[in-house]
């Protein structure tokens, strides 16, 4: 058997040297589908999760839409949404659970809806550019979450409850205040609320990975958290949009 053998030129600077064996490593595409530290019994749990919150958002938009017809938003509908949230707690079948999971994302979209028919009515691209920003934001960094390391991120849950009980804060001492701090106020709940729950989106996804790893494999609980996370993340980006388009309108008005 004959073996030739082709000698390359050495290269002169040494981070040549570096990039051209960086570049003559094989590509393992295979590897860019696997979740880190992710068990399939795992990866399945998080397949009912995300199936689940899909269906929870359909659910959601009905509620808009029953809204935008009835107009039944009000006091007693947030009520309502806080206590099937506490139910949720005290109810073990699954089935039952599922009915208080799309009937909290049904009238919590009646709650919205009067948010999102008032900005429909002046500018309704702002609603879709919303929508679609809240899913890239939520994939991005959901996915930022299930490929790093497990409890890589776990440490942002103490910062992530500091910045929300500083905000709370904040809207404490404007109540006391009158009203003193308001016009600032606002620009920091709104922004630093987005920011907080972008944050949540990366924590709660390391924590339904936790949970599942535990054997905690609560699918409905899991699906709540990343639906508050996700409807956190469209209205404050929703209200910015509508904001932003508004400034828009006045500056060519003017």
């Amino acid at each position: 058997h004959l073996v030739r053998v082709y000698a390359t030129p050495e290269p002169s600077n040494p981070h040549e040297m570096q990039y051209q064996h960086y570049f003559d490593r094989p590509i393992n595409f295979n590897a860019l589908g696997k979740l880190h530290d992710i068990t399939p019994d795992v990866q399945r749990h998080l397949v009912r999760v995300y199936a689940t919150l899909s269906s929870a958002l359909l659910t959601l938009a009905l509620g808009v839409f029953l809204d935008y017809k009835f107009a039944i938003a009000g006091t007693m509908t947030q009520i309502l949404t806080f206590v099937m949230i506490v139910a949720l707690n005290f109810v073990n079948d699954v089935y039952n659970r599922l009915a208080i999971l799309h009937g909290t994302s049904l009238l919590m979209g009646c709650t919205m809806g009067p948010l999102i028919s008032t900005i429909a009515f002046f500018n309704p691209s702002v609603i879709i550019t919303a929508a679609l920003g809240t899913s890239a934001v939520f994939v991005c960094f959901s996915g930022a979450a299930l490929f790093a390391k497990r409890r890589h991120y776990m440490y942002l849950g103490g910062i992530l409850s500091s910045c929300i009980s500083l905000l709370f804060t904040f809207r404490f001492l404007n109540f006391i205040t009158m009203g003193s701090f308001s016009s600032g106020l606002y620009e920091v709940e709104l922004f630093g609320g987005l920011l907080i729950f972008i944050g949540y989106v990366v924590f709660d996804t390391q924590m339904i990975i936790e949970d599942a790893s535990a054997g905690r494999k609560d699918f409905v609980r899991h699906a709540l958290d990343l639906l508050l996370d996700f409807v956190a993340v469209f209205v404050r980006l929703l209200v910015i949009l509508a904001r932003n388009s508004e400034k828009k309108e006045r500056k060519n008005r003017s």
